[in-house]
């Protein structure tokens, strides 16, 4: 039962760690003007597909006869008529497809710059996390360091020492103290690269948590690299792009064929005056018909061939892109594993390291020997919880990568 609580509250920790990213990466979708223009782009090109999927505007006319026709029933001075175009059967529903294809493609540019952003968070946010921890790792060794400094000021004035111990760990000492302020500094960019993702000031404050365990990467490898062969929304775009230009050669084909048109006039007559035969200053009603031939079609062959290279194009596009994401996957697992395997080899000379330390440390207060293997030691173990967070930090950075091209994490 204890351990079962423990692993509750150890799980109810971990998602409290993992809140703010969370909550950052939801910001950052639903405040980038970017993405944004991207969702803003794919509603106005919705809005084509009625704009193409009509009729052409019926056509009116008016004329005046200068010099009137005269008939029989009288001289003809106004004549009007409409005409009304109708395309071949099928050319408005594929002038639609391909309006709404595209739209399929900006729709799929946006979730592909949504991954994007994720990634840009996370990444901003565990350089963060990285500069933080490691300043916490600086003052933990400068207390130790300015204990030892105490410690050799002690041993000098008892006379079992002499002034360069103080001296030298006073230099180091000094070293981490700039160590400090150059992380601080650094702190700079991914704090405003976070923000700028988010857009709110460059300089707004951003908490990160405390600690972070290994990142779990739990994602079967065949499956990511299934995952992104048939969803990653870039590959999706190319492939909606390519199904526009096969649309747009069933289009040209539709282009081919005849266009008709139907009309009706109508006759203004004026009356005789010098007869009165019967129906005297009638007006006239005719139908009329037309059809246009596409006679001319050299433009018609040179749009396929177009089209048919887009296709090819896109589909090495599709290629190329495929072939960088599963090189970035594969680096990706390669990152993880190494920063497996250097976590392990840390924790076990860690553990040794300190070991090592306590007993110099109680050897140079007991006996004032050993101070330069100790100073020596304690650099080490600087370096070594470097080390340790940079297995941390990388381990997350490869999670976040193959999140950013499989969609899942966030």
């Amino acid at each position: 039962m204890k351990n079962a609580i423990i692993l509750v509250l150890s799980l109810l920790s971990s998602a409290a760690a993992a809140q703010p990213l969370d909550t950052l990466i939801t910001t950052a979708m639903a405040n980038n003007p970017e993405l944004k223009a991207l969702f803003l782009e794919y509603r106005a090109q919705l809005e084509r597909a009625p704009q193409v999927s009509e009729l052409p505007d019926p056509e009116v006319s008016v004329g005046v006869s200068i010099l009137p026709v005269e008939t029989r029933l009288g001289p003809q001075w106004v004549r009007t008529g409409i005409t009304q175009m109708f395309p071949w059967t099928g050319t408005l529903q594929a002038k639609e497809d391909i309006v709404l294809t595209m739209a399929r493609a900006q729709y799929e540019q946006a979730e592909a710059l949504k991954q994007e952003l994720a990634y840009q968070t996370s990444r901003a946010y565990y350089q963060l996390y990285d500069l933080r921890q490691r300043r916490d790792v600086l003052r933990r060794n400068l207390r130790f360091f300015r204990g030892l400094e105490q410690l050799a000021l002690a041993k000098v004035e008892s006379g079992r020492a002499t002034g360069a111990d103080v001296l030298r760990v006073q230099l180091q000492t000094q070293e981490l103290e700039q160590q400090l302020e150059i992380l601080q500094n650094r702190e700079n960019n991914p704090l405003s690269t976070l923000n700028q993702v988010l857009n709110r000031p460059l300089d707004t404050p951003v908490s990160v948590s405390d600690t972070l365990p290994v990142a779990d990467l739990l994602l079967d490898r065949n499956l990511v690299d299934s995952i992104i062969r048939s969803n990653h929304p870039m590959l999706q775009m190319l492939t909606y792009e390519q199904e526009a230009a096969r649309r747009e050669i069933e289009l040209n084909d539709i282009d081919r064929k005849p266009t008709f048109g139907f009309g009706i006039d109508y006759i203004f007559t004026g009356k005789r005056s010098d007869a009165e035969p019967v129906s005297n200053g009638r007006d006239a009603l005719g139908v009329r018909g037309s059809i246009q031939i596409p006679l001319f079609t050299n433009k018609y062959s040179a749009k396929e061939q177009e089209e048919r290279l887009r296709i090819d194009a896109l589909e090495n596009q599709k290629l190329d892109l495929q072939q960088k994401y599963l090189a970035a996957v594969e680096r990706a697992y390669t990152d993880y594993r190494d920063a497996q395997l250097e976590l392990e080899l840390v924790g076990r000379q860690q553990a040794t390291l300190q070991s090592a330390i306590n007993i110099l440390t109680t050897r140079y207060s007991s006996e004032g020997r050993g101070f330069d293997e100790l100073l020596r030691l304690q650099v080490d173990q600087v370096n070594y919880d470097f080390r340790r967070l940079d297995a941390i930090v990388q381990s997350h950075l490869a999670k976040a990568e193959v999140e950013r091209l499989t969609e899942f994490g966030w």
